[in-house]
């Protein structure tokens, strides 16, 4: 998909956790989130190192992606639309948690008015399948494929937010 990543630590014992060692590690990012690449090189590098555990995939927004948190209501809601249905975006959530992200290309809005839905700031970490907290997986609600490998553009999805928004209200 393009998308910078980068590996993640793994949840062990009530912290995170290197997935070699087992050791705490005081970050979930196993490097700084400036070193995300979509480099097949080093990726590969990256989840090939033995151990106990494969890192979690780690994707960081910024430049090339974007990403709202979204009310699980909402996303329910916005997953029935017509519009959405014709133009989906890419969506993960972790099982039995009230909100998912919608993927989006940016550039994102600085403010996304809406009870339902805000904006994740920029250069913040984000887990992708198949990553886990512990027992629970990060799954796709919508997965890249079924979003035809595109991010919808994230004013697009905005306004589809504040329309559906103001239709409910």
């Amino acid at each position: 998909m393009g998308w910078p990543v980068l590996p993640g630590a793994i949840w062990h014992n009530g912290h995170f956790a290197d997935p070699v060692t087992e050791r705490r590690v005081a970050s979930p990012c196993l490097a700084s989130t400036e070193e995300a690449t979509t480099d097949a090189a080093l990726v590969r590098e990256w989840w090939s190192t033995p151990g106990l555990h494969e890192p979690n995939v780690l994707t960081v927004t910024g430049e090339r992606l974007g990403a709202f948190a979204v009310s699980e209501s909402l996303v329910m809601s916005l997953a029935d639309d017509p519009w959405f249905a014709a133009l989906p975006t890419p969506v993960l959530a972790l099982p039995n948690m009230p909100i998912a992200y919608s993927l989006v290309h940016p550039p994102l809005p600085s403010v996304l008015m809406s009870d339902q839905a805000r904006v994740v700031d920029a250069g913040m970490p984000m887990p992708l399948p198949p990553s886990a907290l512990d027992t629970t997986p990060v799954i796709w609600l919508i997965t890249p494929e079924q979003a035809g490998c595109r991010l919808v553009p994230a004013d697009a999805l905005a306004d589809l937010i504040h329309g559906y928004e103001r239709r409910s209200a």
